[in-house]
């Protein structure tokens, strides 16, 4: 490497594809996995934390060594470049690694993965998600070995037909057995994949459970419905679209009888606004847990709960402005309703609910990770503006503690990196920053580029 990229590397610092370590040993290894399981990046051996040189040590370094100590100790095995430069009369190795196409890479029978500039243990559920989109493959594709063609009801099946009939305005004439394989949701030697047994069992599994209840109130104190849904996908919908429509306010806006002799409806909020959270809540859903997906209306707001944590980095800020990757957890889900007219365009549900709730005067709804899963909130005009100011400031103290926390692990963390890790955008954690300066609760200590940041306690 040219000593003038290794010095530009160093007076950036560390990042999420940038480590500094003094000696080579377990931590560089462990960075390595987390690096390859996360884009790829380089870790200079030699350094300090702060970027003082200090050199590999006396004697030419053993580069096979390394090589060997690593492929070794990573599964599968690592083979990072090896570079050594010179720089204050100093030796300093480089060792860069790409992301690889097979993982997640484990070390001694652990994963980790690399978020802004520290290495995180990766839980059972992101090493399985992770294994899968490394083999092109999702839960919902996989063989569900607790079913059989015996299981399948063929007026669900029917049904199925009549409605992608309907959408498309021709006629299905394929048997059962074919029309599903179209689908992808039934292998060749008549295998049902989980999917299969999600929209079209007589007895759908337990997982596919959603508990609706309405409470009297703007607490839990007393439910006035508590409603346990476990059917098709296809019928759970519906059925959880009608629960919440029964359990909001519906009033009349009077139209001229000369237009049309019936009033026109006017609901506590948009009916189509209400039909893409639902369908999120059904097919974003990750199955693999056995908690029910919760849908919890009072006098003020909705609360869903799902199971499965949105993608990493993805914000209100990018759902509303449109910038982001659509992904799918089930696709195969999210293909069947698609074709069957329950969802427009992929990715593009919570931007028209964005839409409907702006254009009804109502809060853009209130969406956060909360217990492995993603609650949405959505609020009604009718709230109170205290209850509201609360929400706001609770938002805020818990941004705020989750910025410190980033700062005291990493004083060198930019406001582009905070926003990264958070998944919000740089304006927002500015404003942030600039409360908490404000606040005295940090400092800022040199210029913008080069300087670090200081808690005050």
């Amino acid at each position: 490497m040219h000593v003038k990229e290794l010095e530009k590397l160093i007076s950036i610092g560390e990042s999420a594809h940038v480590e500094f370590k003094e000696s080579f040993g377990e931590a560089v290894i462990e960075t390595l996995v987390a690096m390859a399981n996360a884009g790829g990046g380089k870790v200079l051996v030699g350094l300090r934390d702060n970027g003082t040189v200090c050199g590999v040590g006396g004697g030419k370094p053993n580069i096979a060594s390394w090589i060997n100590d690593i492929k070794m100790k990573t599964s599968p095995a690592l083979f990072p470049d090896i570079d050594l430069a010179s720089i204050q009369h100093a030796s300093i190795a480089v060792f860069s690694i790409k992301d690889v196409p097979v993982k997640p890479v484990a070390t001694k029978g652990k994963c980790f993965i690399r978020r802004g500039s520290s290495n995180h243990l990766m839980g059972i559920q992101e090493i399985a998600d992770m294994y899968l989109k490394t083999y092109n493959l999702s839960w919902d594709s996989l063989i569900d070995d607790d079913k059989s063609p015996k299981d399948l009801s063929s007026k669900k099946i029917e049904h199925f037909r009549q409605l992608l009939e309907k959408q498309a305005a021709v006629s299905v004439h394929e048997d059962s057995f074919t029309l599903l394989k179209k689908f992808s949701l039934l292998k060749e030697d008549r295998k049902l994949t989980y999917a299969a047994s999600l929209l079209f069992c007589t007895k759908p599994p337990a997982s596919a459970a959603i508990h609706a209840v309405r409470f009297k109130g703007v607490d839990k104190n007393e439910s006035v419905e508590d409603y346990y849904i476990q059917e098709d996908l296809v019928a759970e919908t519906d059925s959880l679209m009608a629960f919440i429509l029964r359990s909001i306010k519906k009033g009349v806006r009077k139209v001229s009888a000369l237009k049309q002799l019936t009033h026109e409806p006017v609901w506590e909020y948009p009916p189509d606004a209400l039909r893409e959270l639902v369908v999120n809540l059904v097919i974003h859903r990750d199955y693999r847990g056995a908690a029910p997906a919760c849908v919890f209306v009072f006098d003020d707001r909705i609360e869903m709960w799902n199971a499965g944590e949105m993608p990493k980095g993805l914000s209100l800020d990018k759902l509303q402005s449109g910038d982001y990757e659509p992904s799918a957890r089930n696709p195969l889900l999210t293909r069947v309703f698609k074709e069957i007219g329950l969802i427009e365009n992929l990715g593009s549900g919570l931007q028209k609910v964005c839409r409907l709730l702006k254009s009804a005067d109502l809060p853009l709804p209130f969406i956060e990770p909360l217990a492995s899963g993603t609650r949405i909130v959505i609020c009604s005009a009718a709230r109170h503006l205290e209850t509201t100011e609360k929400m706001s400031e609770k938002m805020s103290e818990k941004m705020s503690e989750k910025i410190l926390a980033f700062i005291k692990a990493d004083q060198f963390i930019s406001a582009a990196g905070l926003a990264r890790r958070m998944g919000v955008t740089s304006r927002t954690i500015e404003r942030a920053l600039a409360e908490l300066r404000t606040c005295g609760k940090i400092k800022r200590i040199g210029p913008d580029k080069g300087g670090h940041w200081e808690v005050i306690v």
